[in-house]
């Protein structure tokens, strides 16, 4: 197989993926393509080893990943979803304002990095580093590893490789054996939290926003310092972001 047929049928499988709009069976795509099924398994490999698909093994079935996603749909991403997330996060940051200093973000993941599209501060506001347009270490933020949460262990090892990961702070996952152990256990929670491990003296809260395919499209987190977190209980923070989360993710096609 020539190098030029081979681009021509990946890019003819992830178009025909992207408009079955669900997870489909390899036999299916092959039949649909009118090409060989061995072939068509040969690509959905190399796609799915770049995160451009995902094999869905009890299902047996075969889904875009989050690389195609992020390709496909980086105004999406960004506008439509900045302008339905920021009366939501105001609502949040409003009333969790109440009862102690908070400020809400709104970041997507960028490789290894979060981005932050949103910074909603209170008229009383912290000094936080998580201006818009600012990147930090995914695997820090809570808004980050509430994503990372739902990616699978090969993204994770594509992202982060098998080397020290980088720090702020003495705190946070040193290695991707920790950060995958870590993401286990805030993923049976719902929630991520992190402390300390940005800036010394704060903490967030973070849960994902997903779309129809359970893909992470952004992460929501509130962000007090540390000493705070008392004043509001953890679980009933974590509930109020989960609530926020699942609404935006309802208006992505989430069904829950």
């Amino acid at each position: 197989m020539s190098k030029v047929p081979a681009a021509a049928r990946t890019l003819s499988l992830l178009k025909l993926m992207a408009e079955l709009g669900q997870p489909t069976t390899a036999n299916r795509l092959a039949q649909k393509l009118e090409i060989p099924r061995s072939s068509c398994y040969q690509l959905l490999e190399v796609l799915e080893s770049q995160g451009f698909a995902i094999h869905f093994t009890e299902d047996k079935r075969w889904g875009l990943g989050l690389a195609a996603w992020e390709l496909g749909s980086a105004y999406k991403r960004h506008e439509p979803l900045e302008r339905l997330a920021r009366p939501v996060i105001t609502k949040l940051v409003d009333e969790l304002s109440k009862r102690a200093n908070v400020v809400g973000h709104l970041g997507v993941l960028d490789g290894s990095d979060v981005l932050y599209l949103i910074e909603q501060r209170p008229i009383r506001s912290l000094k936080l580093v998580t201006e818009v347009g600012v990147r930090l270490p995914a695997h820090l933020t809570a808004s980050g590893r509430s994503m990372l949460a739902h990616l699978g262990q090969k993204q994770l090892i594509a992202t982060f490789g098998s080397g020290e990961l980088s720090k702020r702070t003495p705190l946070g996952p040193k290695t991707l054996k920790e950060l995958t152990s870590l993401l286990a256990t805030e993923s049976k929670s719902g929630f991520a939290l992190e402390v300390d491990e940005v800036t010394l003296g704060y903490a967030s809260v973070g849960v994902a926003i997903l779309d129809r395919l359970n893909h992470p499209i952004a992460g929501l987190a509130i962000t007090l310092q540390s000493q705070e977190l008392e004043k509001l209980q953890l679980d009933q923070l974590a509930l109020a972001l989960s609530r926020a989360a699942d609404e935006l993710s309802g208006r992505f096609g989430h069904s829950g």
